[in-house]
């Protein structure tokens, strides 16, 4: 093989120097943003949470109430990245759109403040509102919220997704009900540590829902609603909202479920010390 023309050189030259930019720009932006490289990332950064915002979180959001300084940080850095990178389509007559978004982004980030994986990147890729209740086609029939798997959608109505929030201690909170299933599917065969700590906690609710001890304990009590009896994917659902909003009776009322829920999430609301987990 022959010697390199100069010419020849200068081309191998331009191709290194380029090579060696891109992986120093590649590295500095990951640093700083704190994201991969992306032209999706490039196009849709992160946009910061102004006050307006930061006091609305304060008025909807109950638990926000009681975070440390801390955990507030880390929720709002993770609700301002919800909030840029996810695709929301709204169709429609609906209001403050900002607002339905800060609903479902508080939703997804408060369920994971505890987990170092927050981005739901395998389970959420859109979400879709609708005014009010809406037709699904794939059910056939009339909702307030779905979560599809397949297309990795969420789908509210904006006013039941208000009203979730609208009452902090009822147990009925659609933004929670949605994303607790996308949760389920973005932990499912996933090799994290977390993740599979998760679905050992929804092995051993699943193995409590199918027993008749268990089921004979829900008939007596009328703290979990009805809704959870559908199956144990709905039941799941149902509990994670009474666990973010009626923590306090839900450990008293059924301590050992709720031990099993707190240790899925890594979190417990009755108590405020635990830390919510401090990678973005």
């Amino acid at each position: 093989m022959g010697q390199l023309t100069q010419s020849e050189k200068e081309i191998v030259a331009i191709f290194l120097v380029v090579g060696l930019v891109f992986v120093f720009v590649k590295v500095l932006y990951e640093r700083m943003t704190k994201e991969r490289l992306t032209l999706f990332n490039i196009l849709h950064p992160i946009k910061k949470i102004n006050a307006k915002e930061r006091q609305f979180i304060s008025e909807f959001l109950h638990p926000y109430h009681y975070f440390s300084t801390e955990q507030r940080r880390i929720f709002l850095e993770r609700f301002a990245w919800f909030k840029s990178k996810k695709h929301f389509v709204f169709y429609g007559n609906i209001g403050n759109k900002e607002e339905i978004k800060a609903y479902v982004s508080a939703s997804a980030v408060l369920l994971t403040l505890g987990m170092a994986n927050y981005r739901f990147e395998r389970s959420i890729k859109r979400i879709i509102v609708y005014p009010s209740d809406y037709y699904s086609r794939i059910s056939r029939n009339h909702h307030v919220g779905e979560y599809n798997p397949r297309l990795r959608t969420l789908v509210f109505s904006a006013e039941s997704l208000k009203d979730g929030f609208s009452i902090p201690n009822d147990n009925v909170n659609l933004g929670i009900h949605e994303v607790a299933h996308a949760l389920m599917i973005e932990t499912f065969r996933k090799p994290s540590f977390e993740a599979r700590r998760f679905q050992k906690g929804l092995a051993k609710i699943k193995e409590l829902y199918d027993s008749e001890t268990f089921t004979t304990q829900l008939a007596n009590s009328h703290y979990f609603r009805d809704y959870g009896k559908t199956n144990f994917v709905e039941f799941f659902a149902v509990i994670t909202e009474n666990f973010v909003e009626t923590p306090l009776e839900f450990k008293q009322q059924f301590p050992y479920v709720f031990e099993i829920v707190r240790t899925m999430l890594n979190m417990d609301l009755n108590d405020m010390g635990w830390q919510a987990k401090n990678r973005f």
